[in-house]
């Protein structure tokens, strides 16, 4: 059988992406719909499930076609719990995660927005929504929509944070893109060093509770970070 666009495909266990970086054990184990081929380098778009859409090349050589029409595939086994959900995540051509456009609106609600240059109380000058680095008294931007692409690229860094948990064994379980976006949301606003104390070694329900433990700025119990806890954990179990 041909691999073709349309054709669905199962992967070897040893496969990695087209540029040779490693692939989750998850993508490997599910069945893949190719969105498109030239010659050896294939393109995967959603898996058979329509739970995940990661528009990454592959070596074709790593393929067996299973089929030659995208009607969905009985699999024995699987690492991933989504094939239960029907919830689309967000993922990059390299294979990671991304934060939806759910997940920006949450922290924007919780940042706040200002257009011109300020002190956090922490004494750091902060635009935006919550942006720091290289900001310098005076400094101001034009718009709402600058400092939403502005926090865009600051939430690669912290994306990226939660995909090393990932691809490290940090977490010990697949996120759903609502739980991905509730722990970029939480390293966003706590560090890297909670997050890592908050997932390591805990199940998701366990990440849950945990969660709404980070409510506290200078030992006191803020209301603030009180009601962002409670947002991220709804959006953490929803």
């Amino acid at each position: 059988m041909e691999v073709k666009e349309g054709t669905v495909v199962s992967l070897a266990p040893n496969a990695v992406y087209y540029n040779g970086k490693e692939m989750p054990d998850w993508v490997r184990n599910d069945h893949w719909i190719v969105k498109s081929r030239n010659n050896d380098r294939v393109v995967l778009g959603k898996n058979v499930s329509e739970t995940h859409t990661i528009n990454s090349p592959v070596n074709i050589a790593f393929m067996t076609p299973v089929s030659e029409s995208n009607t969905p595939q009985t699999k024995t086994e699987t690492t991933h719990p989504l094939c239960q959900k029907l919830q689309s995540s967000v993922i990059s051509n390299n294979g990671e995660m991304q934060i939806s456009e759910r997940g920006v609106e949450l922290i924007a609600k919780y940042e706040g927005c200002r257009l011109a240059a300020y002190k956090c109380p922490a004494g750091v000058w902060t635009i935006g929504y919550g942006h720091t680095a290289g900001v310098k008294e005076h400094d101001t931007l034009p718009s709402k929509d600058a400092a939403k692409r502005l926090l865009r690229e600051d939430l690669e860094k912290y994306a990226a944070h939660v995909n090393k948990c990932i691809q490290t064994g940090k977490l010990t379980f697949s996120p759903t893109q609502n739980q991905f976006d509730a722990l970029t949301s939480f390293c966003y606003n706590c560090g890297v060093g909670s997050l890592n104390k908050l997932v390591a070694g805990r199940s998701a329900a366990e990440v849950a509770d945990k969660i709404l433990a980070y409510n506290k700025g200078g030992g006191k119990v803020l209301q603030g970070l009180v009601k962002r806890r409670e947002e991220e954990r709804q959006l953490f179990l929803s």
